[in-house]
């Protein structure tokens, strides 16, 4: 077992993955309003986004059309409708030199995949993914998340418009839990999205 391990690597236990949560931090130079800059979208996935994944758009929603401002979050599967969950929280990034945190969640229980957004923190919104308010599930034939790769999400998420506007974007976390709660690894190494050397 490795818990507080610092790589991004295989994980060294044999027991199966049933959740995992990635802690993401996103720090905003300057928004423009009149832009609806800057535009961030993070992807989680079982295990590659061309079987399913889950996305998180931030300060704009892109379901089913493109509308400036809040938090979505959209769940893909080729072979289901796309299924979204429009936070409460609403309005446009306008905050100097602002931190927006969050944690992202996806576990599995009896053929059910569900993803959330959890521990969210902002200037712009406030507290955000309190009460299940984040939270969408969809029918699955995954035993487990084993298929769990955190460079799928550092691959997929991004700054999508007006990156010039981010100081950063990191995976600052993750960690992996059996069904019954019990942490089988932990990666504490930040792993930066944005920007790119």
């Amino acid at each position: 077992m490795a818990v507080g391990s610092t790589l991004l690597g295989g994980r060294a236990s044999a027991a199966d993955v049933a959740r995992v949560e990635e802690d993401w931090q996103l720090v905003v130079n300057q928004p423009d309003v009149d832009l609806n800059g800057p535009q961030v979208t993070c992807v989680i996935s079982p295990s590659t986004a061309d079987v399913a994944y889950c996305a998180f758009d931030v300060n704009y929603h892109t379901q089913p059309d493109y509308s400036p401002g809040g938090l979505q979050l959209h769940a893909w599967d080729p072979n289901s409708p796309i299924v979204t969950c429009d936070l409460p929280e609403v309005g446009l990034m306008q905050q100097a030199n602002e931190t927006v945190t969050w944690t992202q969640t996806m576990s599995l229980t009896d053929g059910v995949l569900s993803f959330a957004v959890v521990n969210g923190q902002s200037l712009t919104w406030g507290g955000f993914g309190g009460g299940g308010q984040a939270q969408i599930s969809v029918s699955t034939t995954l035993a487990n998340l084993d298929g769990y790769d955190p460079q799928v999400s550092l691959t997929n998420s991004g700054v999508s418009f007006a990156s010039n506007l981010v100081t950063s974007l990191t995976l600052t976390a993750v960690r992996y839990y059996a069904a019954d709660g019990t942490l089988i690894q932990q990666v504490t190494t930040p792993q930066v999205v944005h920007p790119q050397d």
